[in-house]
Formats: C-alpha cells, structure tokens, sequence
C-alpha cells in the first residue's frame, strides 16, 4: 500500500507513546504542497488534532505510530490468533 494518496476521511490508529495516549481518528485534510509534498491534518475521536503527518508516519517499521485502521485490526487480529496458538499449545503439553 502507499501511503502518500489516504484520502479525507481514511480512519487511523495511533499507537501512543510516552507522552501521548492511543487512539483512533479520521484525516481531516489532505495537504498537497507543492515544496513540501503531501500531508495531512488528524483529528482524533477524542478531539485531539495532529497537523502535518507526513505520509512516512504510516509506513511499515519498528518505530510505526500511525495506522491505516484496517491494517492494524487485521494486524492485532493475527497477533492475537499467534498468542491464542502457543497458549493452546502450552496447555496441551501441560496435559
């Protein structure tokens, strides 16, 4: 997927970090500048706003906050389904 086409509206998720609490918003505003490239204007469910995200913010990698909010519930979905497996197998050799 690429990143720097999210049109308004295109939910996130926002992993959080030290300072700030996680969370799920829509993109407000597609910037297109011409010296800078595209960004964009968040707005959080909770009200809060982030302005200038670069498309960056959203690609795959160790230190990712944003999200396309699809991608990261069938992200969580597979890791919980991988947690699910080794339980049940550490139950069964437990057995």
């Amino acid at each position: 997927m690429t990143y720097n086409n999210m049109p308004t509206g295109t939910r996130f998720y926002y992993t959080g970090d030290m300072a700030n609490i996680e969370g799920e918003g829509s993109i407000s505003r597609v910037i297109n500048s011409p010296r800078w490239g595209i960004s964009y204007d968040l707005v959080f469910d909770d009200g809060r706003l982030s302005r200038g995200v670069l498309p960056l913010s959203f690609e795959p990698g160790s230190g990712r906050r944003f999200w396309p909010l699809d991608e990261w519930e069938a992200h969580r979905a597979a890791r919980l389904e991988e947690s699910q497996a080794r339980y049940l197998k550490v139950l069964e050799q437990m057995s």
